[in-house]
């Protein structure tokens, strides 16, 4: 068995574009490998910002033989007085074959030609020269650079191609470079290394100061964080985001002037971590001067880096503390007059008009809530300065600090005002933590709201991947949010009353089809929820909180013997009843088996409203779930479509009720068996 190396060299790759090719390479290698009917063992994928690539362990030498027929014209068509006609010449022609690799053989109720195929397993060199750009060129990169005179388009420039089978080329042309053995090391050394055999490769590189493995480079950088002496604040995320942008990460140590240290811990962060990708330390619980940086490259040049890193970000921090004592001369309700000249989004209006919606929006919510006076006042002061960080100098300059600078300058403020400033935007998407207090929570499903339902009512509804609002991740965290508060909201009320601010309408096929696509993924991802129970709820989507305690209640019964018998009961009462629209019934049209089930419903009705109304679905359900007898024994001695109409509109009518008490839990006849 041989191994088999592959790598490109090129310009600085985004992380993203690195990412994607790590998650995709080798699926797509192992796909074209099976389709060239190549054996292979492990493969190795490796990538730095620089080059990517590949090593396949144990990978046969030729492809595997394949053995095979092709079908021809039928034996009429083929043969005439026995003899072989110009139609099945000229199939033999196109495949190479001869009369002697013929046979006749039944097919479709017809006699037809096939030809004995036999493929012999050419050699493995060969097949990679012809598969290896195809499985190249399958990525899908966000935005590819074009080079050249425009004939090349790729994730970035291409410099060098490295394909090696043990010691010898296998030669391809890709991106106009033709592979060879030649490629080159860190930046920082600049040399030209020339790849003798596959075995030699990671030696080569890491002696040229490359380390050409993701979690290779992630421990090294984890080793420099513990052997720097500092108490740096952990944070994983950003030690695989440097990994993704150095060659051979190195650490280097540096601080900023004490007199920052007064500067809000978030804007520490911001500079230090979010903008120059450094590490925080900590000194006696809060947060120090040092912070620790990585390099790409030799230890012998951490002087200048050190330099660099302190004059940026003293730099950078200084204008901060300009900035923040310019916005400190003024109450933070004051930049509202900033968002009257600030546009929300076109044909939306400004960001004032904004404000006043989520303040609207916000204490309608409130109401329906139960909120008392003294909360909806907070609702009302927190939706008033909701975005008035958004006119502050340090948010032009720090957007990522929007909500946290608000918080921080509404120091004057109540306490949950402040809080609620900052929490507005919890959770992200599926993403995140909650707000710990209700009045952010409530901003926060205001703002999301209004921008969901505005956007649908100017026709910005996302398609496919295009999404530029965000709207999937506002409606994942509409739902989350009361979910987790337990909020018991319809949805289509607050949808109208939406409507009515911006006097405007939407498509509410549309939006259900929206809201639904997202309350389906928390249910099945988030929530563990069975497809089809998932479906059959999604009727519930206006009211998700009851959506999803229905759901609930429905998995944990689904297990049990009689449930599928169950579904089969009610799937009868849904069945002839859903194209009757009438509710109207008399119980002295009943007969004596009739009144058995109206005696059932009558006494359980009251018991699953009132479970219902106290959000007990278990409960609910079990009650339902005892109908069963009920209905059965309603069905076999019922004739529901008699030919008398009295009776038959009555007893459609009293069905139609009993299907409204099952419809609390979506549509169960969705629900498909579980049994085999």
């Amino acid at each position: 068995m041989s191994e088999y190396l592959l790598e490109l060299l090129l310009e600085e790759m985004p992380p993203a574009d690195i990412e994607m090719i790590l998650n995709t390479l080798e699926i797509n290698l192992n796909d074209a490998l099976e389709k060239a009917r190549i054996d292979h063992g492990k493969i190795d994928i490796f990538s730095t910002p620089r080059r990517f690539g590949f090593i396949i362990h144990d990978i046969s030498s030729t492809q595997r033989d394949a053995f095979g027929t092709k079908k021809g014209p039928s034996e009429s068509v083929a043969f005439k007085d026995g003899k072989p006609t110009k139609a099945l010449e000229g199939f033999m022609k196109s495949n190479n074959a001869q009369l002697s690799d013929i046979e006749i053989s039944e097919s479709n109720g017809g006699k037809y030609v096939f030809l004995k195929k036999f493929d012999q397993g050419l050699k493995t060199k060969e097949v990679l020269s012809q598969i290896l750009p195809p499985i190249l060129n399958s990525f899908q990169f966000t935005r590819p650079m074009r080079w050249g005179n425009g004939e090349f388009s790729y994730t970035r420039p291409v410099h060098s191609i490295i394909s090696i089978m043990d010691e010898e080329v296998v030669p391809f042309e890709f991106m106009g470079k033709i592979a060879s053995k030649i490629t080159k090391s860190h930046r920082y050394l600049d040399k030209e290394i020339t790849v003798k055999s596959v075995s030699d490769y990671e030696r080569v590189m890491k002696a040229s100061m490359v380390i050409l493995k993701v979690d290779e480079r992630e421990k090294m950088i984890v080793d420099g964080i513990k052997n720097s002496g500092l108490e740096v604040i952990p944070d994983d995320e950003l030690v695989h985001e440097i990994s993704m942008i150095t060659e051979y990460p190195q650490p280097v140590i540096g601080e900023f002037k004490a007199d920052y240290l007064n500067l809000p811990e978030p804007v520490l962060r911001t500079v230090l971590r979010h903008h120059q990708r450094t590490f925080i330390t900590r000194k006696n619980g809060k947060v120090s001067r040092e912070f620790l940086a990585f390099q790409d490259g030799p230890s012998s040049r951490a002087g200048n880096v050190k330099n660099g890193y302190e004059r940026v970000i003293n730099a950078r921090l200084a204008d901060a503390e300009f900035y923040q004592m310019e916005d400190l001369k003024y109450p933070l309700e004051h930049f509202n007059e900033k968002l009257l000249d600030m546009t929300f989004q076109k044909n939306l209006g400004t960001l004032m008009d904004k404000v006043k919606r989520i303040k609207e929006i916000a204490l309608k919510i409130g109401v329906l809530l139960h909120f008392g006076d003294s909360e909806l006042r907070l609702i009302e002061r927190a939706a008033t300065l909701s975005k008035s960080d958004l006119g502050t100098n340090m948010i032009y300059e720090f957007p990522e600090l929007q909500g946290i600078m608000g918080s921080i300058y509404a120091r004057n403020e109540d306490p949950r005002v402040a809080l609620a400033i900052k929490e507005q935007y919890m959770p992200d998407g599926l993403e995140g933590e909650f707000p710990s207090d209700t009045i952010g929570a409530i901003i926060g499903l205001a703002d999301r709201i209004d921008t969901v339902v505005a956007n649908f009512a100017i026709g910005e509804i996302p398609s496919g991947s295009r999404d530029p609002y965000a709207l999937r991740k506002k409606v994942f965290a509409i739902l989350r949010i009361l979910n987790n508060f337990e909020w018991d909201i319809d949805l289509n009320g607050i949808v109208s009353i939406v409507e009515n601010i911006l006097g405007k309408k939407v498509s509410m096929e549309s939006l259900n089809s929206f809201f639904k696509g997202r309350l389906d993924v928390i249910l099945r991802e988030s929530l563990n929820i069975s497809q089809d129970v998932s479906k059959a709820v999604l009727e519930l989507w206006n009211k998700p909180f009851r959506s999803i305690l229905a759901a609930q209640a429905i998995e944990k019964s689904r297990k049990e013997a009689e449930f599928e018998n169950f579904i089969i009961a009610y799937t009868r009462v849904h069945n002839i009843s859903k194209n009757h629209h009438s509710f109207e019934y008399h119980v002295d049209l009943f007969d004596e088996h009739e009144k058995k089930l109206f005696s059932a419903y009558y006494d359980l009705k009251p018991k699953i409203e009132d479970a219902l109304e106290h959000f007990n679905y278990e409960v609910a359900f079990e009650h339902l779930k005892s109908l069963k007898p009920s209905i059965d024994e309603y069905f076999d001695t019922v004739f529901v479509m008699s030919p008398r109409e009295d009776l038959r509109l009555n007893r459609l009518g009293f069905l139609k009720n009993l299907d409204q008490l099952f419809l609390n839990f979506g549509d169960l006849s969705l629900l498909v068996k579980t049994s085999n």
